[in-house]
């Protein structure tokens, strides 16, 4: 997951193109994945990419709610703590996970939304508000209607962690009515999630990924292409996977994600410089998004099942 550099702010003679006058801006849709995160595994330790990353500061600053059983009233509290990992050592005996720097706190897991995609998620929300709020005068400048938006984030941690972040940043604390009382976030369960093509609920669609995968993996992995991806980078895949090809353990995209979010971050989880190569992650991302999405160009079934509840979503 490696870094988007959006592009400046509408001009006055973009907008006026985009909104024209004779038209009335109505209702407004925004659809948007994560922020920056960590791998969604550790892979390249023998590459010396540290495991554990230290870009969560929330982790320093968490706070869960507690009830406190107060006869027949409950009373709700929040409970500060800070999170520490914990892990095996070579003896398998428990310590604690550290950083690259052998730092304890601030340690992020595996796919969780790091101090960065805060960030970039929060300046999202500012964008939109500069947008909506000051350019296009389409939303006011406080929040005092629950029902003017409708929030929802998938029940992955880092997706509702960046829809709070850009809330946030479209509606900072001082624009909201202290009357209006918690927001409302709404979301699904897996089985009823239409947020991302759901391979989980839907049998078909799962059979027909497998499918794509499979067809990729066909096409590639006895290839030119590979093969430089193995000279360049085969020497760091684990002893139980080898050669570099599209369905190895990591896959290819498991290489890219590694790869992006290294990108996405700093200096202390880098790879080495041949995971950079341009060339190679020109194959990585031509050969990943075939994999990935070369069903929804295809094939009808498959962008019905994939996307289709989403768009009926949208509609409704």
């Amino acid at each position: 997951m490696t870094s988007l550099q959006p592009r400046k702010p509408y001009s006055p003679q973009e907008l006026a193109k985009l909104y024209p006058d004779e038209l009335e801006l109505q209702q407004v849709q925004v659809l948007f994945r994560h922020g920056e995160r960590t791998p969604i595994s550790a892979r390249f330790q023998n590459a010396g990419l540290p495991k554990f990353w230290p870009y969560c500061s929330i982790a320093r600053q968490m706070v869960s709610s507690t009830v406190e059983a107060c006869g027949s009233k409950d009373q709700w509290s929040n409970l500060q703590w800070q999170r520490r990992i914990e892990t095996f050592d070579k003896d398998d005996s428990a310590i604690l996970a550290t950083g690259p720097e052998k730092e304890i706190d601030s340690l992020c897991t595996m796919g969780e939304l790091t101090d960065s995609g805060r960030a970039s998620t929060y300046k999202l929300g500012e964008r939109l508000r500069y947008l909506y709020v000051d350019q296009l005068k389409f939303m006011p400048a406080s929040f005092e209607h629950v029902g003017s938006v409708h929030l929802r984030a998938t029940p992955i941690p880092r997706a509702l962690e960046s829809l709070q972040q850009t809330f946030t940043g479209f509606y900072p604390p001082t624009t909201r009515a202290s009357s209006l009382g918690p927001v409302t976030i709404m979301t699904r369960t897996v089985d009823d999630e239409t947020l991302y093509p759901n391979e989980f609920k839907c049998r078909r669609f799962h059979q027909l990924s497998k499918a794509f995968a499979q067809r990729a993996a066909e096409r590639w992995n006895h290839t030119t292409e590979m093969d430089y991806l193995n000279r360049l980078l085969g020497k760091w895949m684990p002893e139980n996977s080898k050669i570099i090809a599209v369905d190895s353990h990591p896959r290819i995209s498991g290489i890219l994600d590694t790869i992006n979010s290294t990108l996405a971050h700093g200096p202390q989880t880098r790879l080495p410089k041949e995971f950079y190569d341009p060339r190679a992650r020109e194959i990585l991302e031509k050969i990943g998004i075939e994999e990935w999405f070369d069903g929804y160009k295809e094939s009808q079934e498959y962008r019905a099942l994939g996307i289709g509840s989403l768009m009926g979503d949208l509609v409704d």
